[in-house]
């Protein structure tokens, strides 16, 4: 396929049906979950005042995934997506109304979060593993930067938007009322998006000695183990989401001690990362025409670490582009009202958060492409297991010890080790190509 053909395809995706079905089954799952997800939070710290409370209702949304990501891919690989979406769907609409007739216990609130999560276990690699066969891998990195953009549009919708105005006019109960109509809908959806987990070939490659195929409930860390642009995807993408879910832990902390503002001003620090995201999504495409999806992972990687140093050293960033570029900082206190800290802080969280984008489409586009069809829904769950799992140290620890030693030395400190972490992970990486015997064809592309 010619580069003129390549990129009509990519620009067709909107208007294919089955696809922009897909974005819709997806847009109104992900609100019903923001809203599920914000609702159950406000609703617990509201009655509790407690933080122990709120971080069991944490641990309630982060467990699923450690304890049952990796046999929910196995799941996905064994049973046709778009059944298995429209259960999914249905499962938490239940969920949601459970919510509406037991939210009064907050025991009950916990064990409904954590089969909410479970169920929500079987969606992402279903999703994912489903992909290829609806858009073709000559346009998975499109595709995955559309669906990316979904999620944001639905982390606004859900969270900032329609969860808030409830909760201050009527009340949580209409919330879970209108989350179990978007799921049953979004289920619906995904079940009539034609094409979703349809049979696709993997790239091919040059042959090499077959060995006996592993198959069972490892296989998708067999495959990670296997192929070295898998290996690193997986793990620069697990350091990526650890950095970026304690950031979501220390922003108010660093809102408060560095910025001095109340914790309720994050925002300075969510919309630029926000607005840095959809930058992300709109240079992916053009990127992917020069360099391979891997090493956009790694880039990605390397410039949120180095703005996660920024933020440290915030107020050093600040003088050096007033002195330096002569930027006039200090003159936005004056029109707008925030410090030139403030300023210098929103500036960098716009690379953070196109960074992570670029981080997350590149790898999703790698495991698409290089892993077996039959063994995708294992490799994608066994990723976000392992993410989880790495996730569940910063959400217990990361505030607590940002209080004891400043939020500073604990950017700085999470920066430097997951550096580190990415730099060991290329000295013990497997060899370039992996095995042949994955699957019938293998994967010839290097990256």
């Amino acid at each position: 396929m010619n580069a003129a053909s390549e990129e009509t395809q990519r620009a067709g995706l909107l208007s294919e049906p089955q696809f922009l079905r897909l974005l819709r089954a997806k847009l109104a799952t992900q609100i019903g979950q923001n809203i599920i997800l914000y609702t159950v939070l406000i609703v617990v710290v509201e009655r509790t005042e407690s933080s122990m409370q709120s971080t069991l209702l944490v641990l309630s949304m982060t467990l699923p995934s450690v304890i049952l990501g990796v046999p929910a891919g196995l799941v996905v690989d064994w049973l046709p997506k778009r059944a298995l979406l429209l259960m999914v769907g249905l499962v938490r609409a239940g969920v949601c109304l459970a919510l509406l007739q037991h939210g009064a216990s907050l025991r009950d609130i916990y064990l409904l979060v954590f089969l909410f999560a479970a169920a929500g276990q079987l969606q992402g690699p279903a999703e994912s593993a489903g992909l290829p066969g609806l858009v073709g891998r000559g346009r998975l990195g499109s595709a995955n930067a559309y669906l990316i953009l979904v999620i944001l549009a639905a982390q606004v919708a859900g969270m900032a938007i329609i969860a808030p105005a409830f909760l201050k006019t009527v009340g949580e109960s209409p919330l879970y009322v209108l989350s179990g109509i978007l799921f049953v809908l979004g289920g619906v959806t995904y079940a009539r998006t034609s094409g979703l987990g349809a049979p696709v070939e993997p790239e091919e490659a040059s042959p090499q000695p077959r060995a006996p195929r592993r198959i069972g409930l490892w296989a998708g860390l067999e495959v990670i183990r296997s192929d070295r642009t898998i290996y690193l995807a997986m793990v620069e993408l697990t350091l990526a989401a650890f950095l970026m879910k304690s950031l979501m832990v220390l922003t108010p902390h660093y809102t408060r001690d560095i910025l001095h503002l109340a914790p309720s001003n994050s925002v300075f620090i969510a919309t630029p990362a926000a607005v840095g995201a959809l930058i992300g999504l709109a240079l992916v495409p053009l990127l992917a025409w020069f360099i391979s999806p891997g090493r956009l992972v790694t880039a990605g990687l390397l410039i949120f670490i180095a703005g996660l140093v920024g933020l440290g050293y915030v107020y050093f960033a600040a003088d050096a582009v007033q002195e330096h570029l002569r930027l006039n900082l200090s003159g936005l206190e004056d029109r707008l009202g925030i410090s030139s800290v403030v300023s210098m802080t929103m500036l960098l969280a716009v690379p953070l958060g196109l960074a992570f984008t670029v981080v997350s489409v590149g790898a999703r586009t790698v495991f698409n492409r290089r892993s077996p069809p039959e063994l995708q829904g294992r490799v994608f769950a066994t990723q976000s297991a392992l993410s989880d799992l790495a996730s569940v140290l910063p959400l217990l620890v990361v505030g607590a010890v940002a209080d004891l030693v400043g939020v500073r030395v604990v950017l700085l400190v999470t920066a430097g080790l997951c550096a580190l972490a990415a730099g060991v992970a290329r000295l013990v990486a497997p060899g370039q190509r992996r095995p042949d015997w994955l699957t019938e064809g293998g994967i010839g592309r290097k990256h």
